[in-house]
């Protein structure tokens, strides 16, 4: 192992001293074609002719076999002029060439308009190279393509060199050994840039650029965490959504594609990375708490009974942020959960009920200010039915059952506070009209939250599962539009969960905040999701394949601003797999292995759970 305590004054060596090799021996058992150093063996082949057509795979593949390699290209430019004349020269020797076969073949009688193939295509060639240099603004390049390899025995480096030539020839690409060169071929292949192999070809720049290997579009962002391998390079994703323009964003997938992993994993890499940082995820489910308690978060359980209780009427105290300002937004927030409790679901609220509905929240915070409290529900309720018009009597109906019987746990002023870094908002036990219901309430709750964390620097990160959910009437959606909206200006990073995008992007606000957001991880989709998402994102044919339905779990297309790349994800299993991993038949396998006293089984939270880990 190499220290800088090895070099220095005291024992008179140098860096180059420890990476250079003690020996090279230059014909290993009298092979001109390979060299021995320290043991090992090494060989450089060098590019001797391309094909009529180039694939920009042509270098790329093979540098992607699995093999100890390097890759070298030395590329000198020529002057344009000069390259002009030069392919003027050869075109003139070549016409005179074709002169002499003319006359020859008149001589023997031979029609002289027959000529050898081989010539007639290289002037052809020719001619085309110089209409390109004159015309499509190319240059002409010196060039030379190198590929080193080495291996521990002869044996295996003579199969590596075959597997290098064949993937080579595979793309009509011809590489050959330089004999009795090899240590030129060495010294060109270092990163020096000096060219010792005088064995090249002339290319024009349109070869040379297919040739770059670099073409795959990376993600590599200083303070980022892992979302996955690049699928084309391999090189790891590392994307730090806080240094996108908009950091707001949506992971989509269909049920097994990984959706729930991936989000499990940036959710633990927001806990590591960013220590001051606060989280709220909304879990439809029940499957995120197996992330949130053992890294010390809470979990709370809403639904009949649980004993936790929300009050939407909640506000903030914000500094510069009056209170009627807030209400204003409250105004917008009670006409989405009202929008909630319609039965007719896509249609929009009468003008008449927006106003009694604005009217009575009004009226229920000066009421109950003036008493020094905050209002609930009750006191909505109260006041609503108060108002003399009829419409007042249906609202009030609707909010009836939030305010008496099993179903009035948000009818109480807060039990439930976001003090811990990490919170799960617990929704399994909720139908689907009342789960809509608890997330805009949870919504209000995580605004107040969003508010007191920019006042002192921190950034707030939500997890909304099932976000499709927030978008079955026009009041949840505008109000769910201006939640995203104001998220952005006091650093809010929401991430929407959805499997089922067409039904979302179905909505023109939706779409809207789509396009308005950063950050979208696509894994597999329906036919019907993936064509929403290529109409929407302009994703090209390739692009569209990284999504479709023959991707493997975990694989998909990261869009990250203005970069898409295709990602894939082989994670090692472990304990942190165990904590992500969602997939019912190893979470079960696992469980039973484990026993019901195992170390999976404690982790899954349950009304035994610690305190300050579960409120249920």
């Amino acid at each position: 192992m190499f220290d800088w305590s090895m070099v220095g004054p005291t024992t008179g060596l140098r860096t180059k001293d420890l990476v250079c090799p003690d020996a090279i021996e230059l014909r290993p058992e009298g092979s001109s074609t390979q060299l021995r150093i320290d043991g090992m063996w090494h060989q450089t082949l060098v590019v001797r002719s391309f094909g009529s057509e180039l694939s920009d795979r042509c270098l790329a593949s093979v540098i992607d076999l699995p093999i100890p390699l390097c890759a070298t290209l030395h590329v000198q430019g020529m002057d344009k002029a000069k390259a002009v004349a030069l392919v003027k020269q050869r075109l003139a020797w070549m016409d005179k060439e074709i002169i002499d076969e003319q006359m020859s073949a008149v001589k023997k009688g031979y029609d002289f308009e027959i000529l050898p193939s081989e010539l007639k295509y290289s002037k052809a060639e020719a001619e085309d190279l110089l209409d390109h240099l004159q015309n499509k603004n190319q240059r002409l390049f010196a060039y030379t393509g190198l590929v080193h390899t080495y291996a521990r025995t002869r044996a295996e480096l003579e199969n590596q060199v075959m597997q290098i030539i064949s993937t080579a020839r595979s793309w009509s690409v011809d590489l050959s050994t330089l004999a009795y060169r090899q240590r030129e071929g060495l010294n060109s292949v270092l990163p020096l840039g000096n060219n010792h192999v005088e064995v090249g070809r002339l290319s024009t720049t349109a070869e040379v650029a297919i040739q770059i290997p670099f073409a795959t579009q990376e993600v590599n962002q200083e303070g980022g965490g892992y979302y996955g391998q690049n699928k084309v390079s391999s090189n790891l994703v590392i994307c730090n959504r806080k240094s996108l323009a908009s950091p707001m964003g949506y992971v989509s997938g269909k049920p097994g594609s990984g959706k729930s992993f991936s989000v499990k994993r940036e959710i633990e890499n927001t806990i590591l990375a960013y220590r001051d940082d606060q989280v709220v995820i909304f879990d439809p489910a029940g499957e995120y708490a197996s992330v949130v308690v053992p890294n010390g978060g809470v979990s709370v359980k809403l639904g009949p009974g649980s004993g936790a209780c929300l009050n939407p009427f909640d506000l903030a105290d914000v500094a510069g942020q009056p209170p009627a300002a807030q209400r204003a937004f409250k105004i917008d927030a009670f006409l989405a959960l009202s929008g909630a409790t319609m039965a007719e679901g896509s249609q929009g609220l009468p003008e008449a009920d927006k106003s009694i509905i604005s009217r009575c929240v009004e009226l229920a915070y000066e009421r109950c200010g003036a008493a020094g409290r905050v209002p609930v529900l009750g006191d909505l309720y109260d006041v609503i039915l108060e108002q003399g018009e009829p419409e007042a009597r249906d609202i009030a109906l609707r909010y009836e059952r939030y305010v008496k019987g099993a179903l009035s746990f948000f009818n109480h002023e807060s039990t439930v506070g976001f003090g811990a870094r990490v919170t799960n908002v617990d929704l399994k036990d909720l139908s689907s009209n009342m789960r809509t219901f608890a997330m805009l309430t949870a919504l209000e709750a995580v605004r107040n939250l969003m508010y007191r964390n920019w006042e002192r620097g921190v950034t707030t990160w939500l997890y909304i599962d099932e976000v499709q959910s927030l978008f079955d009437h026009p009041a949840i959606v505008s109000y769910f539009s201006k939640f995203w909206a104001e998220g952005r200006k006091f650093n809010l990073v929401c991430t929407g969960i959805t499997q089922n995008s067409v039904y979302m992007l179905a909505h023109e606000e939706a779409r809207n905040m789509v396009l308005n957001s950063d950050f979208i991880l696509l894994h597999k989709q329906s036919p019907l999701d993936r064509k929403a998402w290529v109409d929407l994102l302009g994703l090209s044919d390739e692009e569209a394949t990284y999504i479709d339905e023959s991707v493997r779990p975990g694989e998909g297309l990261l869009v990250a601003g203005a970069a898409r790349v295709p990602i894939k994800d082989d994670f090692p299993k472990g304990e942190l797999y165990d904590l992500f991993n969602t997939k019912p038949d190893e979470v079960a396998e696992a469980r039973r292995a484990a026993g019901d006293t195992g170390r999976l089984a404690r982790r899954v939270p349950d009304l035994m759970a610690p305190p300050g880990r579960h409120f249920a």
